[in-house]
């Protein structure tokens, strides 16, 4: 298991590698390093677009916030669940702890799943 926090290693590590492996499991990811997020979204396939679906698949997105667990500080992901709450007012969004930091392949599989389901592929 490599070891994303080891002093040579970048603080972007955790987050390319999540974002590989949801690119790897044909989803589409952003990184925002700057609070440590990752972005994952369904791509559009062009049977989607041509059916003018775009702003339905817009709406699959799921966000990865990686951060430290409360008590031992060891870093894991969580998954942001802002809900379609959102769409109408303004609330504070739901944040589950998902998975080690480690276990970027899981987690990518998870997110995958989410979307997915969301999707109706």
């Amino acid at each position: 298991m490599p070891n994303y926090f080891s002093p040579s290693s970048s603080p972007l590590q955790p987050l390319q590698a999540l974002a590989k492996e949801l690119e790897a499991r044909r989803l589409g990811a952003t990184i925002d390093a700057s609070v440590s997020v990752v972005d994952a979204y369904v791509l559009p396939d062009s049977s989607r677009w041509q059916q003018g679906l775009r702003r339905a698949c817009a709406h699959y997105t799921q966000r990865a916030i990686l951060r430290p667990d409360p008590v031992n500080a060891h870093p894991w992901w969580w998954l942001l669940w802002p809900g379609e709450r959102f769409n109408n007012e303004t609330v504070e969004p739901e944040v589950i702890r998902l998975l080690p930091v480690e276990e970027i392949d899981e987690t990518a599989r998870r997110i995958r799943n989410i979307l997915i389901l969301d999707s109706t592929e």
